[in-house]
């Protein structure tokens, strides 16, 4: 029967057929993109779900990580210049250091030169050249007394010439540091 009226009224069985079919176009557009749409929000999900799961292991382990922090705090504390201490400061007080310290080892401070300070890394690195001469028991003590020094003194380069002197019984360097501390840069 439906054949029938199809073949006999051929106009108006196509524009039935148009009524039905782009309503089912747009039906059907309208599922695809809510499909891909959904596929591109599961994707999402995926990759925050290890995301979140860091974030609660933080968060279960805040109370360990702030002792952590703080531990770390008083270290850097130690080891380091305040940035309330300006570089100029920082500067005058590591030439004074080092001059003292080659000075109770026995070394013969001949030159010091304060160079600028460089920015690295959040700190000032403030650096000092200094030129000495004395024995080599004297340069190990010395070298002891900057490893033992805080806040602390870290060689940057060191350079030894022996002076040579026929008949010396004690075998005299002379030494160049290159001598670094680290600032907290404001």
């Amino acid at each position: 029967m439906i054949i029938h009226w199809i073949r006999n009224h051929r106009r108006s069985a196509i524009l039935v057929g148009l009524t039905l079919l782009v309503p089912m176009y747009l039906f059907l557009s309208a599922l695809s993109y809510l499909i891909s749409t959904r596929a591109g929000f599961s994707e999402q999900i995926d990759t925050v779900e290890p995301r979140i799961a860091r974030l609660q292991g933080l968060i279960m382990n805040e109370s360990t990580l702030r002792e952590a922090v703080s531990g770390m705090s008083s270290v850097i504390n130690d080891n380091v210049y305040p940035e309330s201490t300006s570089s100029a400061a920082v500067a005058a007080s590591l030439q004074a250091e080092a001059r003292r310290i080659l000075a109770d080892a026995g070394m013969d401070v001949t030159n010091s030169q304060v160079l600028p300070a460089r920015k690295r890394d959040g700190f000032d690195y403030v650096a000092v050249k200094v030129v000495a001469r004395g024995t080599l028991s004297g340069l190990e003590e010395s070298l002891g007394a900057f490893a033992r020094f805080r806040p602390v003194i870290l060689i940057e380069s060191i350079d030894a010439f022996p002076n040579r002197q026929r008949n010396a019984e004690v075998q005299v360097l002379t030494v160049s540091l290159d001598l670094l501390t680290l600032r907290v840069a404001p």
